[in-house]
């Protein structure tokens, strides 16, 4: 027992949480939490929060796919991507860990510090400048030419989509992988503008774009396909999966509250890469699908 503690009190210090599994869906945080880890999520009764998931959707997002991993027999582990979220500065980030050992399933949710992040910012920095100076694509300068981000939402723009979209699909059929796509449209966006006026529509798109952002998985692409739809493209991801990340978004965007009109919903339309088509039927046929989403009384998800 003193040893576990003693491990826990050194992870502590490193802004690491543990939470050991007791069951599907169940833990418990174990020793004293780091502070970060109580900022965010509330105290339950029992004392350190022992759902974080439930404040986190990136959080919730990954313990979906650690209960996939917990029910295999091997030790290892499983990393999340890098993310931010509410309540964390802007130059930290958080990750997990879901822990198969010989004493037993737990979870981590770590804090990078400062000089973590900004030693990656110096290395991504240093990559770049060689990139630069090898001049290895003329690829890399036509897009240096131009925006890949849509100004307002920060998220792709549509030519940058669609160019990731066609690299994508090569790779998915050189290597067989899954591939999914999830057109989202906000539902009745033009009562939006004609009721607020189009300053209130423009902070609606921000929002929707952060959220959009926020449920990324790492490889994830969010764009801003046109107006009021956006597209995101998921890697490596089963049907069942698809559906499940598309309804965990629409959830999300239900229930977040929107400035000035609080409440706002979307359609969404998803569905797998069936090779060999090209990028045009695979997109046609998410936007079917957001077409059966649109019909069946909006704020629904659709797959074809």
């Amino acid at each position: 027992m003193k040893e576990a503690e003693l491990i826990c009190s050194i992870l502590n210090a490193a802004d690491i949480a543990v939470l050991k599994r007791l069951g599907p869906g169940s833990y418990v945080p174990i020793g004293e939490v780091p502070r970060f880890y109580r900022d965010l999520y509330p105290d339950d009764e029992n004392g350190p929060c022992s759902t974080p998931w439930k404040y986190s959707d990136m959080l919730a997002f990954f313990i979906e796919d650690a209960e996939h991993f917990f029910t295999e027999k091997e030790e290892g582990w499983y990393i999340s991507s890098v993310w931010q979220e509410e309540g964390v500065d802007e130059d930290k980030a958080l990750i997990a860990h879901a822990l198969i050992t010989p004493k037993g399933k737990a979870i981590t949710v770590r804090l990078f510090r400062d000089e973590y992040v900004e030693r990656v910012k110096i290395m991504q920095k240093t990559r770049e400048g060689l990139l630069e100076k090898r001049e290895l694509s003329h690829n890399l300068e036509r897009v240096k030419e131009i925006s890949r981000y849509d100004k307002l939402t920060s998220v792709y723009n549509r030519a940058a989509f669609l160019e990731i979209l066609q690299a994508e699909i090569t790779n998915v059929k050189n290597t067989g992988t899954c591939l999914s796509l999830l057109m989202v449209d906000i539902d009745d966006f033009k009562l939006v503008n004609d009721n607020h006026g189009h300053l209130v529509g423009d902070a609606v798109l921000v929002s929707f774009g952060r959220i959009l952002q926020s449920h990324l998985r790492e490889g994830d692409i969010a764009a801003r396909y046109g107006g009021e739809e956006f597209a995101v493209l998921a890697t490596n991801t089963s049907q069942n999966q698809v559906l499940r990340m598309a309804e965990n978004l629409r959830k999300r965007i239900e229930s977040y509250d929107f400035p000035t009109v609080k409440r706002v919903t979307a359609s969404i339309g998803c569905t797998l890469y069936l090779p060999p088509e090209d990028s045009k039927e695979f997109i046609q046929r998410a936007d079917f699908a957001l077409y059966d989403a649109k019909r069946s009384n909006k704020n629904n998800v659709k797959i074809r």
